[in-house]
């Protein structure tokens, strides 16, 4: 039972057991306590029956109190009667008030007993203490409030009749001697008889006016409660609806850093549900934003963020300081989003901007290298074949060969990497193609004792320019092998359901820094590498449409998995 301040100064109770808290029967009830949901009219008729109890339980220690020191003659000759009336009203009130409260329901009958059993308790309350003569017609008052707030405005024009005719009745009989009397008092003339039953019965029906009056305004007051309580509920509904659908991050936490509110992208972006974040320190969360009483973080900012399922994603948020009454920081609002995507792409375009200037200046420069360097080259051979050098200077010789070809790959690389062709792509077996390339590298002596593992489907077909994914795959294992730990090993795997091609080695990986910039031109983390072989990688993949990332593998070492964007790929 929850109990709750009554507009008009008084107190109401809401059950929240069971909605079934209304009238049953045929019989439409419209009385002020059956608010919309019908609840309401339950609690009315508990403080109804409650107020009983009170009303009765005080009669009966009144008449036992006065009965001790009136023990004979007089107005409490009729205590036993009393007593006994008492008592058995006492009983219906308690059996009323269980059958009530355990079955949540009640019908327009129950209310009809409830008032009828009232009007003849004050009836012979009235008539066993002296009738005309008795103080105690204002229980009739209180029976035709009762009706007003418990009854239809039909019941309350009843009552209030019958109100007239139990009193009127009982006066008449008495004046006529057609009862007898319990208890004689002083003798009442009959103009005052006549006084009495008049200002009471204009009481009763004034009381029913007034009643009605006051449970029409009762009854106004709870409808727009209702329905300030409806619309309470539906903003609250939609408040929520919103919270937890929109796509930004949203969290609010306390002057203690402690988290309220952690909505629904804001558990998706962290792999936290919002009930495991609640009440937990935003700190222990993302440690890189510190919430104080003295200072708020930065208004806006990103930040690198590991979430539980150990991904790296890198955060936008905005902190805002909700003050409450103007008393300092009491909520700090933190809107987030997940911004790797973006940053990726973001990454793309100045890679691919950088690329675009870079060629356009190294293009003509290569080819303006690469003559000379050919010619120096043949000379070279020419010189060493005609001439009979010492020992030492055939080493010299040797060394200059070596480096004039070392240099002439440089700029062929540099030249496809300058001057990608455009793929002419053409639907083939994608594991043909792997299948090639890995035979040829076990044929080579730079995978000597390499162990290269296959992870892949019978066939998978897709469009592609044969010749330029070959060179790409044949640059990631290069790249794999002079990465790789003792006793190195390297996988390459084929997902035609998800469309993924991987390559993974079993080095120590890749750090957030040189992921950034792994696929720029020039940028190499081997002395002796050249910078190229990932970056002619990137832009054949990007030349197919397709993308290529790199991530983390299950050993620890670096996986570099190109998504393929070729949704009529098919694979078995």
């Amino acid at each position: 039972m929850v109990f709750y301040p009554h507009a008009e100064g008084g107190v109401f109770c809401m059950f929240s057991v069971s909605p079934a808290a209304t009238v049953s029967g045929d019989d439409s009830y419209s009385g002020p306590g059956s608010g919309p949901t019908g609840s309401y009219s339950v609690a009315l008729l508990v403080w109804y029956l409650l107020a009983r109890t009170f009303i009765t339980t005080l009669f009966l220690g009144g008449t036992v109190f006065l009965s001790q020191f009136y023990p004979g003659g007089g107005l409490f000759d009729a205590d036993l009667r009393l007593l006994f009336l008492l008592s058995i009203t006492f009983l219906q009130i308690c059996i009323s008030l269980v059958w009530l409260l355990r079955r949540q329901v009640y019908s327009r009958l129950f209310i009809q007993i409830q008032l009828g059993w009232d009007l003849l308790l004050s009836f012979f309350v009235v008539y066993i203490t002296g009738g005309a003569a008795s103080l105690f017609p204002f229980l009739f008052i209180f029976v035709i409030l009762s009706s007003a707030l418990v009854a239809t405005r039909k019941d309350l024009y009843t009552t209030v009749v019958a109100a007239v005719v139990f009193y009127t009745g009982l006066v008449g009989l008495q004046y006529y001697a057609y009862l007898p009397m319990v208890y004689v008092s002083l003798p009442l003339d009959n103009k005052e008889i006549i006084y009495r039953l008049f200002l009471n019965l204009v009481t009763f029906v004034l009381a029913g006016i007034l009643g009605n009056i006051l449970s029409l305004r009762l009854r106004r007051s709870e409808q727009l409660l209702q329905r300030k309580r409806e619309d309470y509920a539906a903003l609250e509904q939609l408040n929520s609806v919103i919270l937890q659908n929109i796509p930004s991050g949203l969290i609010v936490v306390d002057a203690s850093g402690k988290i309220n509110l952690f909505n629904v992208a804001a558990a998706t972006m962290c792999a936290i549900s919002s009930s495991d974040a609640y009440k937990k320190k935003i700190s222990d969360i993302f440690p890189e934003l510190i919430i104080d009483k003295k200072a708020l973080p930065v208004d806006r900012g990103e930040f690198s963020y590991v979430n539980e399922k150990e991904e790296q994603r890198i955060i936008g948020y905005n902190a805002i300081q909700i003050q409450q009454d103007g008393v300092g920081m009491e909520r700090i609002l933190i809107t987030f989003q997940d911004l790797t995507d973006a940053k990726k792409l973001e990454y793309s375009l100045q890679l691919g901007e950088r690329l675009a200037a870079v060629g356009k200046l190294a293009a003509g420069l290569a080819h303006e290298i690469r003559n000379p360097l050919a010619s120096l080259g043949g000379s070279i051979q020419l010189l060493a074949e005609q001439v009979d050098f010492k020992a030492t200077n055939q080493k010299l010789f040797a060394i200059i060969q070596r480096e004039t070809e070392r240099l002439n790959r440089l700029v062929s690389d540099f030249l496809v990497f300058a001057k990608p062709q455009m793929p002419v792509l053409i639907e083939g077996d994608l594991i043909e193609t792997v299948n090639e390339v890995v035979m040829l590298a076990k044929s080579d002596p730079l995978f000597a004792q390499i162990q290269v593992e296959l992870v892949m489907p019978k066939a998978y077909l897709v469009r592609m320019d044969k010749a330029q994914i070959h060179q790409a795959l044949w640059n990631l294992l290069v790249n794999a092998v002079q990465f790789a730990q003792q006793p190195k090993h390297i996988v390459v795997g084929v997902d035609s359901k998800k469309g993924l091609l991987w390559v993974d080695d079993n080095g120590v990986g890749v750090n957030a820094e040189n992921k950034m910039r792994m696929f720029d031109p020039f940028y190499t983390t081997r002395p002796a590498g050249t910078g190229l072989g990932l970056s002619i990688v990137h832009a054949i993949i990007s030349a197919h449409g397709w993308s290529i990332e790199c991530a983390e593998n299950s050993w620890g070492g670096a996986r570099f998995q190109i998504v393929l964007g070729d949704k009529e790929a098919t694979g078995k």
